[in-house]
């Protein structure tokens, strides 16, 4: 996608960072550490965290009935599967994670915008719940020409209704 398709609407400031309160989180899941996924030193290669960032993503949507959403629906198609397209993320990492670690992935949609939400993620030891990344996926809701459109009242009622007062406005 373009940077031009990005929603315009969208605060010209950069949302609040992700908290370290867990509390402030209302969805979480696990993943354990797979050997593919760790680096020649032996911890997380970063690039595994956006794979961990995304299960969250998706596992939220699925939790909020949330997974199959547009007027295509059944059709196979993977643009129907995926409420909108990312168009922005961030990760700051924190501590170390190790191949077999069991980590879990705390999820919420912290901002819905006229065409864009962002979720947030904090990613830590399930054990020890040392905090191992944070970071943020921004998605724009798009048309069938690819063009941002409109969040959906349906997927903006069920996410308000979910996150409650920890979503800003």
């Amino acid at each position: 996608m373009s940077p031009d398709a990005r929603d315009e609407s969208a605060p010209a400031a950069p949302s609040p960072r992700p908290t370290l309160d867990r509390n402030a989180y209302a969805f979480q899941t696990e993943v354990r550490v797979r050997l593919s996924e760790t680096d020649a030193v032996g911890i997380v290669f970063f690039g595994s965290y956006s794979a961990y960032m995304d299960v969250g993503r998706m596992d939220y949507l699925n939790h909020l009935g949330l997974q199959r959403f547009g007027t295509g629906e059944g059709t196979g198609r993977v643009r129907d599967l995926i409420p909108g397209a990312v168009v922005g993320a961030t990760l700051d990492f924190r501590s170390p994670a190790r191949y077999n670690d069991v980590l879990t992935v705390n999820t919420r949609i912290a901002h819905l915008g006229r065409t864009s939400y962002q979720f947030h993620f904090l990613i830590g030891q399930k054990r020890s719940r040392e905090v191992a990344a944070v970071g943020t996926l921004t998605l724009v809701w798009l048309d069938e020409s690819w063009r941002p459109q409109p969040l959906p009242d349906e997927f903006t009622r069920v996410v308000r209704s979910f996150e409650g007062p920890n979503l800003s406005p």
